[in-house]
């Protein structure tokens, strides 16, 4: 049998397709499965044993037994309705009661399903047996040397500071102070990454350290997705608000320390595994947003300004 799964974006949600897909083959060895995404997410899902094909642009000439939209967007709904298959599916992404939840908090509970089982709601009414697998992204060895040689440190944890929405972001003061205690209680290296855009602001973090900064690496903006991938695969630990970094940390199987704000583990994203720490403070107005937004309307964003560098310091603690 031959499936296409369409999800456009983003990142990190196209990292836990591949969870999808990872189930799909266990419940059917045999099937035939092609991802259809945005081009510059695409490389994510290369070199994965469960994928055939990663396609960015679609076919009217190739036709699918199941086609199944991960996405449940208008677009996606378009698209699919181009591309010949013999049973067209849908994920339900439970945008209403998310909502409801979000600013009521009454909480529906099919809520309670990760959103990797919900991915799969579609796929049961193929395959019943489907279960639960966790996202995987797959590096050559050669990947892994290269990433290597770009970081020119052995012995390092990661940390993604910047994240698209404002609200998710820790302090910059806070990022630096916990690189000092790293670095000094720790004795191991750091390497920052994120978007070129962020490299700036990315640099003022690495610079308040003072004379410490030579035992940290700033990589915003020089590696693609696959180094981005490489460099945290390599790495003893990542650190991470709830961005697609602490997917991509999650599928390469790196112990991850998150930390999350405006967003709950309720809506679904968080990962699953015992390498994962989860770092939240219980406020009366979190969730406000599902996904992030770029402003507090309480004007102080006391969800992350409450974690402390001693919170998070514990957690990266428990893994080294």
């Amino acid at each position: 049998m031959s499936y296409l799964l369409i999800r456009f974006s983003s990142l990190g949600d196209v990292v836990l397709v591949s969870a999808a897909a990872a189930s799909i083959k266990k419940a059917s060895p045999e099937a035939e499965i092609d991802i259809l995404t945005k081009p510059e997410y695409a490389p994510v899902l290369r070199n994965n044993p469960d994928i055939r094909d990663v396609i960015t642009s679609f076919s009217r000439k190739k036709r699918y037994d199941y086609l199944i939209d991960i996405h449940n967007s208008l677009r996606s709904t378009l698209v699919k309705y181009c591309i010949p298959a013999s049973k067209r599916l849908k994920y339900n992404k439970l945008s209403f009661s998310r909502r409801v939840f979000l600013f009521t908090g009454k909480r529906d509970s099919r809520l309670n399903e990760h959103v990797i089982d919900r991915y799969l709601s579609p796929v049961k009414k193929i395959l019943p047996d489907a279960a639960f697998s966790p996202p995987g992204i797959y590096l050559k060895k050669e990947e892994l040397k290269e990433a290597g040689e770009l970081v020119k440190v052995k012995d390092y944890l990661a940390i993604s500071p910047c994240a698209k929405w404002k609200t998710k972001q820790w302090l910059p003061e806070k990022y630096t102070g916990l690189l000092v205690q790293i670095i000094k209680q720790l004795k191991k290296d750091v390497v920052l990454l994120g978007m070129k855009k962020n490299r700036e602001s990315i640099e003022k973090i690495r610079q308040g350290t003072g004379l410490l900064k030579k035992h940290v690496v700033n990589l915003a903006g020089q590696t693609d997705v696959r180094q981005l991938c490489a460099v945290i695969k390599n790495s003893s630990l990542l650190v991470s608000p709830d961005t697609a970094a602490m997917h991509i940390g999650w599928a390469v199987s790196t112990p991850v320390v998150a930390m999350f704000g405006p967003t709950v583990k309720e809506f679904g994203f968080q990962p699953v595994s015992d390498k994962v720490r989860i770092i939240e403070k219980e406020l009366q107005c979190r969730p406000c947003s599902l996904h992030g937004s770029s402003s507090c309307r309480h004007k102080d964003r006391a969800c992350m300004k409450r974690i402390e560098v001693g919170d998070v310091m514990k957690e990266i603690k428990s893994f080294l």
